[in-house]
């Protein structure tokens, strides 16, 4: 019985640190002949490295397109007199993607706010552009980091003191 709760309790400390390929879906839109989908990870989005992926795929077939060039432009506008406009591109690849059907970059958000992301996809000599708006969260702090190993004692201290109530019960019923 013991172990039946054993393994539950792993699944769910180990849910943190799971990492999936492509990340949160944040936009994905039909522009031209593509469907273009981008992906962010970590999720939710925030300030600090964050890798971008996409997934360009034929409108009509959905099969995917590998012979793309891809360039990113993100662009933040200055909301106060204290902050300049920021502006910088990446040009996503497959080489940098785990998967090989994504295109992927790392970039750095230096700041929280709405930033506008242009997708420019030149592939046989047309050029489709995709224009979001990305929400950037603040830079979590460090008690998210430190969840795991807050959570952790009391969680095991809870099942033990499961388990030694369902070995009484047990003892109370054989005796």
């Amino acid at each position: 019985m013991p172990f039946k709760l054993l393994l539950p309790a792993l699944v769910i400390l180990a849910q943190t640190t799971a990492w999936g390929d492509g990340g949160t879906v944040q936009l994905r839109r039909e522009a031209g002949d593509l469907l273009i989908t981008v992906f962010t990870s970590p999720s939710p989005l925030s300030v600090g490295p964050v890798d971008i992926s996409l997934l360009l795929q034929d409108r009509d077939s959905l099969e995917p397109v590998l012979d793309a060039k891809i360039t990113l432009l993100l662009h933040k506008k200055a909301t106060t007199t204290d902050e300049s406009d920021v502006d910088f591109e990446a040009d996503p690849t497959r080489e940098q993607a785990r998967n090989k059907l994504l295109y992927a970059a790392p970039v750095m958000f230096s700041q929280p706010g709405k930033w506008q992301i242009t997708v420019t996809v030149l592939r046989n000599g047309k050029k489709t552009d995709s224009v979001e708006i990305l929400e950037v969260m603040r830079a979590p702090g460090n008690e998210v980091s430190y969840a795991g190993y807050i959570t952790f004692p009391p969680l095991m201290i809870g099942l033990f003191i499961f388990r030694e109530r369902l070995i009484r019960r047990r003892s109370r019923r054989i005796a």
